[in-house]
């Protein structure tokens, strides 16, 4: 969750550091001040190769001038090289200079190593040895809520508020520890009172963020048209990456998959962090897009830089679990997708049940990298007492122990719904996917909203299908899988489902064994074929000697897929099923 930050602190060196130089000899002070100045000009015209140089010299020549160490300290952490800059920051420390200012970009440098403790530590320090400065206890409210010390965190941000009245920092920050409190009416009024005081004082930017982070907490309350309303507050006051991806959020969960992707696609333009490619990996792999999905994901896990996470709601461990499941899904999907695949001879056949096994065996990697994580989070909001979250971690976590996960499910939603009845829906569907309760998972999708949860109401549909698989369960097969391929196509090959279709071949031409193998693959991308069905998929030939194809929905009267194509029954089949299942 991002959030306003004060803008970083100058260092007026000269002004108030004991300085070790001031007993050198003035030839030798003549020295150092040329070297410093001539780091400071390189630093001015961009020629940072050569301010290092000349501050590495200085610092080697002069030892104790505390100046210069600070000076390499502030251009490393300019650049965001963050481990060098505290190494330089903690130097000048153990030189003396524990003023204000380093001891704060010491914090922050720890904070963007993700090291939220010792930073914790280190503004617990400044605000004991500094007490007269506000944005530490905002600061110090953030970390903690960051490593899921809300109590504290509130605590800490009372007493600034006591001692410095309500800032805009403070309240916003407070109302970010009530959302994690789950206090909706105390976190709502905070960032109300953040952004009231925002707009008094012009900052458009902090009240962008404030709109944003207070459309993250209607959406967490299922409110959704408020959710919806305060994304377009957020950008309206100024575009920003999060409140492009909190609206892209909310028309995924409509399952519209072109405007989410529009608005993905504009927070990547401006965005620094990995996490709207994280996003547009999410939708594709939702929608069926699996390898551009594996690639983005892949791209995610391979960046290095991690320092923006100090100013998000999350941390090393939540981010890459969220990435791992990620990762899991698009290779669990691709597996099924090259399983299925239409093959011309045997030499293609052993080739796509190669990258099948391949994928599947990639995938179960980073399913069990996700439930190690989720273990390790769900210790860590338990630790802090964060009781609902930390069950909802250890039902991920043990997803492969039935009676332990519905023991953690159970917890988790006896504290959920008793403050959002609407709640229940998602509930009942875990229920449902934990046991394999099809009456559980069709009881969820009434409760569903049909507008806003599109999302969720295709997962339960998703999960339905493999569960009626009896002749007498026919027609609700049929039925959720035409229902699911209403919402979603991408859905169904990931999944291993195939819609139900009716085939016919028109005029003449077609061979006896043509038309078997064509139907064997589509049976093999598990297509049901059935003369009743509602989709009629009718296959002709055109004079030019391809194939043209097209899908009716018999119901409708809508074209759901046609094209061309030439080649062996492989090939045609193959194009069929791609127009089909296409994210339109």
């Amino acid at each position: 969750m991002t959030r306003a930050r004060p803008a970083l602190l100058a260092a007026p060196l000269l002004a108030f550091l004991v300085l070790a130089s001031a007993t050198l000899p003035a030839q030798t002070t003549s020295e150092l001040d040329s070297l410093y100045d001539r780091a400071q000009e390189a630093i001015q015209q961009k020629n940072y190769e050569t301010a290092v140089k000349l501050l590495t010299e200085a610092k080697a020549k002069f030892p104790g001038a505390t100046k210069v160490t600070l000076a390499l300290a502030d251009l490393y952490y300019d650049k965001e090289l963050n481990s060098l800059a505290l190494e330089e920051y903690r130097e000048a420390e153990r030189k003396g200079a524990a003023d204000f200012t380093t001891l704060t970009q010491i914090s922050r440098c720890y904070g963007k190593l993700n090291r939220e403790k010792t930073s914790i530590e280190y503004l617990e320090r400044i605000i004991e040895t500094y007490p007269e400065t506000s944005s530490t206890y905002d600061d110090l409210g953030w970390m903690c809520f960051k490593t899921h010390q809300l109590e504290k965190g509130e605590k800490i941000l009372l007493k600034g508020i006591e001692r410095f009245g309500l800032e805009m920092g403070m309240a916003m920050t407070l109302g970010t520890v009530y959302s994690g409190m789950n206090r909706y009416g105390l976190s709502r009024e905070y960032y109300l009172k953040a952004i009231e005081k925002s707009l008094a004082a012009g900052d458009r930017t902090f009240a962008a963020i404030a709109y944003y982070n207070l459309s993250l907490l209607e959406g967490n309350f299922y409110n959704n048209n408020s959710a919806l309303r305060y994304t377009d507050e957020s950008l309206a006051m100024e575009e920003r990456p999060s409140g492009h991806l909190a609206r892209g959020e909310l028309l995924q969960a409509r399952m519209e998959f072109r405007p989410a992707l529009e608005e993905y696609e504009k927070a990547r333009a401006a965005d620094s962090t990995p996490l709207s490619r994280l996003n547009l990996a999410i939708l594709h792999q939702e929608f069926g897009n699996l390898e551009l999905a594996r690639r983005y994901g892949e791209e995610v896990l391979a960046a290095k830089d991690l320092a923006w996470m100090m100013y998000y709601g999350t941390d090393i461990t939540r981010h890459f679990k969220d990435v791992h499941e990620l990762l899991a899904d698009a290779h669990e999907g691709l597996a099924r997708v090259a399983a299925a695949l239409p093959t011309a001879g045997p030499l293609e056949r052993i080739s796509a049940l190669f990258s099948a096994l391949r994928h599947w065996v990639i995938s179960r990697f980073h399913r069990q990298r996700f439930r190690i994580a989720s273990l390790e989070v769900g210790k860590a909001y338990l630790a802090e007492g964060s009781f609902e979250e930390a069950y909802l971690q250890f039902y991920s976590a043990n997803a492969g122990y039935a009676e332990v996960a519905a023991k953690y499910l159970a917890l988790s939603r006896a504290l959920e719904t008793a403050r959002t009845p609407h709640a229940e829906a998602f509930y009942l569907q875990e229920e449902g996917i934990l046991r394999g309760s099809a009456e559980l998972l069709e009881r969820s999708i009434a409760e569903f909203d049909r507008f806003w949860e599109k999302e969720a109401i295709a997962e339960s549909l998703r999960r339905l299908v493999p569960l009626l698989g009896s002749a007498s369960d026919a027609p609700r097969r049929r039925e959720a899988i035409e229902r699911l391929f209403e919402i979603n196509p991408g859905a169904l090959p990931q999944a291993g489902i195939g819609l139900p279709l009716a085939v016919s071949f028109e005029g003449r031409g077609w061979g006896g064994r043509e038309k078997r193998l064509m139907c064997r693959y589509l049976r093999r991308a598990h297509s049901e074929i059935v003369e009743d069905a509602r989709h009629a998929l009718g296959f002709a030939r055109e004079p030019n000697g391809g194939v043209r194809f097209s899908i009716v929905d018999g119901k409708t009267g809508r074209v759901a897929a046609q094209g061309s194509a030439r080649g062996a029954a492989s090939r045609i089949v193959r194009a069929v099923l791609d127009e089909l299942y296409a994210v339109q």
